[in-house]
Parts: structure tokens; sequence; C-alpha cells
């Protein structure tokens, strides 16, 4: 009840200070032109920690970014200059340099940018003592950075790597943070962010809201809007009114249903949709009972029915069932066999293993946050009739990554984006070097503790032809399904609702933006109509 009404008062909150009533006096404040975003509070605003990236696009950006193609379309499979100007490598691609961008300025009077931030940053990310660092393993491929002058920095990777610009895009591990300001605030500097982005943190409400400002010296140039506030709301239904009502702009669904579907076209307002989206997925964790038996994990997979989840949560093309643990889109992807759903097999592979009288699995631990508790109650129903009584507790979302990290749940369900190619995707959820281990402080994402593509995730790093690096990832696709560590759910594409008639944004709504933030890539190109 606490958070439910403290999100409906920051909801009538927010639609007293967005709409005083204007006396001729308050004329420059109406002209003030404020963005509204309801969405979720980041659990930091650390952006090489942090596990919501949708706000960092506001703040931060890095060497590179996604390219907007001449057909005014954004491509992850591209980039284009940043905050570095332009770059050259030797004739292995080993050995790149980097032309930084002159006069570029930190938020809050922290100074110019310079090579030294880019050296301190890809450092810091490299760092897996780091506190809550999740991307080091992205970045593991770069031996040495040297700094040749103020401007020039020089990047020596241990081989030549085929997806390594992809690497430094404004994203997780790819952010530009500013030395004296990580340096200065110290464990603080999680609510003391400082970017070069378009938009600073002017004020952080704990569960509230945050407020963002534009940032004049922006080297691209000021955003047309004036303010943001991002506004920390957890419920889709008080979203969805606060969208109605004119209280927000711009709303961020946990779960886009039918119902908001049909609201928003009723509404006259508009859905972007973003490819190349995420995946929702199960993994399985082999090393401990019971599913270090491949009948059992064979009979999970067989218990859980696809089609009817996405028919029931995502119906009219909101989502399309999996056909691979690499999803499309990613460089390498390929459709492979998925297990179809048998209940009665499933109580058959459980039998033979030793369990007649079927599984049961208490205290797992769910969050309760986005597309986990709606799927979680679907697939414990289906799993009843496939043998497995699990007992859900739903936890707070960040907890959840906590005890997933603990490796507290034998099964994990999963979500998330990455940059777009095989490489990435399965180094970070299936090469061994990423089991969690809350004894060393890794807190990867392999939780199925997978060990059996590890050879060809590494020969695909060194390997430059792009033909045969694909088949490299075909195999490991076909081995994952084989093994039966995951099961695929389905492919869902990043979505926000989005007022039109109030707010513009110059890509196409149907996937004319491919983006991996679960938010807009570039923000600053939001408008405020009127």
């Amino acid at each position: 009840m606490g958070r439910a009404y403290l999100a409906i008062l920051s909801l009538y909150l927010a639609v007293a200070c967005i709409w005083p009533p204007i006396a001729t006096g308050d004329l420059p404040r109406a002209r003030h032109k404020i963005l509204t975003i309801a969405h979720r509070e980041p659990d930091t605003m650390d952006p090489h920690t942090t596990l919501n990236q949708s706000l960092m696009r506001f703040v931060y950006r890095g060497l590179v970014r996604f390219k907007i193609t001449p057909d005014k379309t954004v491509t992850t499979a591209e980039v284009e200059p940043d905050l570095a100007q332009s770059w050259t490598t030797n004739e292995d691609g080993t050995v790149w340099t980097f032309k930084l961008r002159k006069g570029v300025k930190w938020h809050k009077g922290f100074g110019e940018f310079t090579a030294a931030d880019v050296k301190f940053s890809i450092g810091r990310v490299q760092d897996r003592d780091l506190k809550g660092n999740k991307f080091a393993k992205n970045l593991e491929a770069i031996k040495e950075v040297k700094i040749l002058d103020e401007y020039t920095v020089q990047v020596t990777l241990q081989a030549a790597d085929p997806v390594f610009l992809l690497r430094l895009v404004g994203y997780q591990q790819g952010y530009i943070v500013s030395k004296r300001a990580v340096t200065q605030y110290g464990n603080d500097y999680a609510w003391n962010p400082i970017g070069t982005g378009p938009f600073y943190v002017d004020q952080y409400l704990p569960h509230e809201k945050v407020v963002l400002k534009a940032f004049e010296d922006y080297y691209f140039g000021r955003p047309q809007i004036d303010e943001v506030q991002w506004f920390d709301v957890p419920e889709d239904s008080t979203k969805m009114i606060g969208l109605e009502k004119g209280t927000f702009d711009i709303v961020h669904p946990n779960v886009v249903t039918p119902e908001i579907v049909d609201r928003v076209e009723r509404l006259g307002m508009v859905i972007d949709k973003r490819g190349p989206g995420g995946q929702q997925r199960f993994y399985l964790n082999q090393t401990q009972p019971p599913f270090d038996d491949i009948r059992v994990r064979k009979a999970f997979l067989h218990g859980v029915d696809r089609q009817t989840i996405v028919a029931t949560l995502y119906p009219k093309g909101l989502a399309k069932i999996a056909t691979s643990p690499l999803p499309p889109g990613y460089f390498g992807h390929i459709p492979v066999e998925m297990p179809e759903y048998n209940p009665a097999l499933s109580r058959r592979l459980l039998k033979e293993a030793g369990y007649p009288d079927g599984i049961t699995i208490r205290n797992y631990y769910i969050s309760n946050l986005y597309f986990y508790p709606k799927v979680m109650v679907m697939v414990q129903e289906q799993l009843k009739k496939a043998g497995f009584n699990i007992e859900l507790q739903l936890v707070e979302h960040p907890t959840y990554h906590e005890y997933i990290r603990k490796n507290l749940n034998p099964f994990v369900l999963y979500g998330g984006t990455r940059l777009p190619d095989g490489d990435v995707w399965l180094s970070l959820f299936f090469h061994s070097s990423e089991i969690p281990n809350p004894d060393t402080g890794n807190a990867g994402a392999n939780f199925a503790h997978y060990r059996g593509i590890d050879d060809l995730i590494d020969q695909g790093k060194h390997e430059r032809d792009p033909e045969r690096r694909a088949k490299l990832y075909h195999e490991a696709q076909r081995r994952i399904m084989a093994d039966a560590v995951c099961l695929p759910l389905l492919d869902v594409a990043s979505t926000t609702v989005r007022n039109q008639k109030r707010v513009s944004y110059p890509f196409d709504p149907e996937y004319g933006e491919f983006a991996l933030h679960y938010f807009y890539n570039y923000p600053e190109m939001l408008t405020l109509i009127r």
C-alpha cells in the first residue's frame, strides 16, 4: 500500500507542479519546456554498475554512438563518432588510435573531457573489484591504454576483436565518466553523476523523481527541452492514468498488455517500438540438484507452454516465440530446434530421474517488477502439470539480482538486451568466466553455470572472417539447447508509450530506431510540440 500511495501522491504532485494556474506574471515559466516521464527510479546513476540503463543516455556518452543512417533510422550494427572525432587502426586490428573531440565540457564545472578520462573509464570497467560491476567481460580484450596527448588515446588489444568499436558505444561498459568526479565523490558518486551528455542531474528525490536540466554546453547543441522530470512509478495502471490525464508525456510500461494497446489507440497516442528488443528466458543451474540431471532439465523445458505465454501476455504481435538462445538481430543468430510443450513427457522424465512424485522448489525468489511476476505466475501453473511445484516469493528488483548472483534460485528467469553480436551475448550469459560466485565476488550472468561452449566463444573472439565466426555461434546455439541449460521464451520489442500530440521524435515508431537502453538512443532529439 505504501508504494502505491506514494506513486499516486507523486502523480498528483506532478499535476500540481506542471500545470499551475498561469497568470500574466507567469508567462516566462509557462514557456519553460518540461518533459515528464513515468518509469522506474534507477538503482544508481553510476553507468558502469546500474541495472537500469534507460536514464543513462540523458547524462553520459561514449567514444562512439549508434549510427543514424541516411534514411533516418538508427542501427545498432554500425557506429559513428561521438566523444571520439575520428580513429585509425593498424593492419592487424590490434592497435586503435582515437582523436578526441576538443572543447567538450563535463557537467557542473568539472572541467574539460580529455584522454585521461578515457583511460580512467576503461580501467574502471575492467576492474572486477568495482562493486556492482557487471560489464568487465566486455572490455577484457583491451591490453593497454596509452595517453599520447591530451586529445589522443591509443588502445592496444590482446588480439583483433571484430566487435571492438561496438563495445565503445555509449552503453554499459562504453560510457565515459569523469576521473575527477569519480575520485572526488568516491562512494557517493552513485547519486552525484557527472557526464558530458545533453542533460545533467539537478535533483534526486528518492522514490519520487529525478530532475534533469538541459546542458547548455552540450557539444552537439543544447536540447530543445529545458527540463526532464523522471518519475518513479511502479504500477502500469498509475502510469496510464497519468498519460491519459496529461501528467506524463512518456511512460514505460512494465508489460505492454492488450489492454494498454487498446487504450493507446483510443487515446490517439503511439507506442514506440525499438529493436532488437529483449529476450525473456530461463537458465537452469546444471551444477545444483535437481537440475544437475539432464532429464530433469529436459522435463522443465517440456513443461513450459511458450505459445500460451506469448498469446496471453503479448498478443497483436507484441512479441514472438524465441527460436534460439541468441536473439534475432544479433550477429550469428540462427533458429535452432526448440522443445515442444509436453507435460506428460515431463512427468515421464522426472520418474526416470527418480522423482515419481514430482519436485517441490521452496522459496523461489522472483522480482516484483517488469515482466517477471506475470510470466512466473503463468509458468508456475504450467509446471504443476509437468510435476514441478514452485513456491514463489516476491522480492524487490535489486534484491532479486542480488539473490540470483548468490545462486539462491536453482533456475533463473532473466531478460535483457546487450550489444547485438553473438560474442557479447554468449560471453556474458554462457562463458564459464561469468559464472556468479559470491565467494569471489563474481557477479556474472551465466546462471546455468555452463562450460560447454567456452571453446567456441574463445575461437570467435579471434576469428576475423564473418562467415566462419557466424558458424561458431551457430554451433554454440545448438549445443546450448542440446544440453538443456536454457529455455528461451520470447523476443519482445523495447517499447514506450508517447503522447505524440505533445512530444515528437524524428524516427518511425515502428522500429525506426534500434536501441539497447529500453529507452530512446537520442533523448536530446525529443521535442515538445506544445
